[in-house]
């Protein structure tokens, strides 16, 4: 999505993904202190991934690490999780100082006629997602030997890619669509590209009526949103 965008990856988690939520906040906290040296500029922060957390926004720790981030400039884009459409988004997608993110089906088509929210994506009214990105058969790096590459052998796309799915694909698609905004208008806040995205949006034909309200992200038309409401 934004081919000449620098990446830096923090592994926090195991081989299988298991990782304490403290070790994700120490990884959100020292981007935030690091995200200027040596001419970095980290703008954007993808975390695909979320937890099962039953405590408010307000007091929840991991919670408390995205909102100072996006307080700090940074762009957080969180995957709302893949336990099913009405299903209350993970945390930290529950705070509202970040773009939680969810999951649509394309059916492998350029049109938008068929394009749903995925069955798997999680969506609710008690904090609607922001937007949704294609999540579903996203073909992306195969990382050989890996736990996913070894467990999953069908979804080896010509020995070099992988197949997958799931809101966390999602994530990754809206945190390259941020760059992209973000190298267009460097100045802008995460507060106004999380306005262009969600005011450029186009909602799904179909899907879940818990997921009503969210809109299939598209770039054409940022432009103009920017010049016309500088959102805050």
């Amino acid at each position: 999505v934004a081919p000449n965008a620098d990446l830096l990856s923090l592994k926090v988690a195991s081989f299988d993904g298991a990782v304490d939520v403290s070790q994700a906040i120490a990884a959100i906290d020292w981007v935030v202190a690091h995200r200027n040296d040596n001419g970095m500029n980290v703008r954007v922060l993808n975390l695909s991934f979320g937890t099962g957390s039953t405590q408010s926004r307000i007091l929840d720790p991991l919670s408390y690490a995205v909102e100072q981030a996006w307080k700090k400039g940074l762009v957080v884009v969180v995957a709302a999780g893949n336990d099913g459409n009405g299903v209350p988004v993970r945390t930290p997608a529950t705070n509202k100082y970040v773009i939680a993110v969810g999951a649509a089906n394309t059916n492998g088509t350029i049109t938008r006629t068929d394009d749903k929210v995925a069955s798997f994506s999680n969506c609710s009214s008690t904090r609607p997602v922001d937007v949704l990105a294609p999540g579903v058969s996203i073909v992306s790096l195969r990382n050989p030997g890996s736990y996913a590459d070894v467990n999953s052998p069908s979804a080896v796309v010509a020995n070099r890619f992988f197949k997958g799915s799931g809101t966390s694909q999602a994530a990754a698609v809206v945190s390259g669509a941020a760059a992209v905004i973000l190298s267009k208008f460097p100045s802008a806040t995460p507060n106004q590209v999380k306005a262009a995205l969600k005011q450029t949006a186009q909602t799904v034909p179909t899907g879940s009526s818990a997921c009503q309200g969210s809109g299939l992200i598209r770039l054409d038309g940022i432009k103009k949103v920017f010049l016309t409401d500088e959102v805050e």
